[in-house]
């Protein structure tokens, strides 16, 4: 009997712990479905907002991306041509290299050895000079109306000595004028060398030549070198010349050729000999003046030795 007591006991106990646990467990699982029931409430009321404002205003969300997307790149390459823009601009510094206008190209002096002209050159030019130049005309080797020429003439009276023209007997000068050449050959110093200073002579024949180029712009000016003279002249008794002296000139006159753009005729290596002198059998008696033979020589280089 005692057994059979006890256990219905523990039975109840054991029962009424079970039922104790049965009524927990519901009431835990109620409170967390109530939880995910909110959220999942509260999720879908947000999203359903947010879609309802995209639609509302018109935006796409994936073009909205994009198109922040296209303006971010372009901000970084905007600024590309700001660095090719040099580039462009770069070859305009060099376009200074060659000149916009090229200058006229510096006489050559002495003048050079060219292809001859013939004879009918000599109708564009004025030879100006004394009793030398005159042989060109005395040979008829040059036209008598193309020199303008006298017998004793010497640089301080050049701009006053009156010569035959075709215009008459008139100054040098006034003819060059009338007959506006495109080229005047000055040979002058012959007479004067002996006893004129180089410093004189220079100014005169700058004078000169300056005066050719008012009159007639367009005419070129061709200065020559006057010819040397023999020995016999050298060390005659009476009006020696000294072919050192002659030199002394006709390096000045290069140097008044260059800085004023003359050309230069150097006629003088042309006609003197191996010792520096003029040969006697290609001058007169005189030792200065020359033969036919010597004018062709003469006449022969001029040709040969033209501006262009």
């Amino acid at each position: 009997m005692e057994g059979s007591g006890r256990t219905p006991w523990r039975r109840g106990k054991e029962t009424e712990h079970t039922i104790h646990n049965r009524k927990r467990g519901p009431r835990l699982r109620f409170r967390f479905g109530v939880i995910v029931f909110i959220w999942v409430v509260v999720f879908a009321s947000c999203f359903g907002l947010y879609m309802f404002a995209c639609n509302l205003f018109g935006t796409d969300p994936d073009k909205e991306s994009s198109a922040d997307t296209t303006e971010a790149a372009s901000d970084t390459t905007e600024p590309a041509p700001e660095t090719t823009e040099p580039v462009t601009t770069e070859p305009e510094a060099t376009e200074t290299e060659p000149p916009a206008t090229t200058a006229p190209a510096e006489n050559v002096n002495p003048l050079p050895e060219r292809d001859a002209k013939s004879a009918d050159y000599f109708d564009d030019c004025i030879f100006v000079g004394d009793s030398i130049t005159v042989g060109l005309s005395t040979y008829q080797f040059v036209p008598a109306t193309r020199v303008y020429a006298t017998i004793g003439l010497n640089i301080t009276r050049v701009m006053t000595e009156t010569v035959a023209t075709e215009y008459g007997k008139i100054p040098i000068l006034e003819g060059i004028e009338q007959a506006q050449p495109k080229y005047v050959y000055v040979m002058l110093g012959s007479n004067g060398i002996a006893w004129l200073s180089n410093e004189t002579m220079l100014k005169q024949y700058h004078e000169f030549t300056s005066a050719v180029q008012e009159v007639s712009p367009d005419t070129e000016i061709v200065v020559m070198s006057i010819p040397p003279v023999t020995a016999g002249r050298e060390n005659a008794s009476e009006s020696p010349i000294q072919n050192s002296d002659i030199n002394t000139y006709n390096s000045e006159l290069l140097k008044m050729a260059n800085e004023y753009g003359y050309h230069y005729l150097d006629i003088n290596t042309a006609l003197k000999g191996n010792d520096g002198k003029l040969p006697e059998a290609d001058a007169s008696k005189d030792g200065m003046h020359f033969n036919k033979a010597t004018y062709e020589v003469l006449v022969d280089y001029l040709l040969r030795h033209t501006p262009l």
